[in-house]
């Protein structure tokens, strides 16, 4: 039986997707707002050839374009924004469960944008990079807001079954967390 395709199954916008859904969380914004800003971006990504090519073709990590979103939409909208990790930084998966978990409990409402890789087997690359958004978090899980509606799409992220560098993925830990990707988003009062 063939089933239809979905928006997000033949799009490569996951990174865009999980900062209007931090805004969603943070900021309660509607559908017309979240596809102003979508549009918004896709246009200044038309301007930039060179960069639209590398997101239509996963040719990129997606990183800038979501510091750009966020700069962007900080402008419009009382944001703030903490990087509790940079490249230089090699957290353990404890510590970064544990700064996601104090940056929960510190508030409403508040959102983590990350990125994963997920690999089927430990030695083969990674299937699958994606953006996502988290919206909570108690002591055994990350909850997901995410955008796909894929059936194996990964909704809830444990807390013993992720790794923080790509050289440690083994098969308890197929899944990858970026820690120097994670932007941790609030309103800023």
């Amino acid at each position: 039986m063939l089933k239809p395709f979905y928006q997000g199954k033949l799009d490569t916008f996951c990174a865009i997707y999980a900062v209007l859904n931090a805004l969603r969380l943070t900021h309660g914004i509607r559908t017309l707002k979240a596809r102003d800003l979508l549009n918004e971006t896709l246009l200044s990504l038309a301007d930039r050839p060179g960069a639209l090519r590398a997101v239509l073709e996963q040719d990129t990590d997606y990183l800038y374009l979501v510091d750009e979103l966020l700069t962007l939409v900080g402008k419009k909208f009382p944001l703030k924004i903490h990087k509790p990790f940079d490249e230089n930084d090699h957290p353990s998966p404890q510590e970064v469960w544990e700064t996601c978990h104090a940056w929960f409990e510190a508030g409403r409402p508040r959102a983590v944008v990350l990125r994963f890789l997920r690999s089927r087997k430990p030695e083969s690359p990674p299937d699958s990079r994606h953006w996502t958004t988290a919206d909570r978090m108690d002591d055994k899980t990350l909850h997901l807001f995410d955008c796909s509606h894929e059936a194996e799409a990964i909704l809830n992220i444990g807390r013993e079954s992720f790794v923080t560098r790509q050289e440690d993925v083994n098969n308890a830990c197929l899944l990858f967390i970026q820690p120097s990707f994670l932007r941790f988003l609030r309103l800023p009062f």
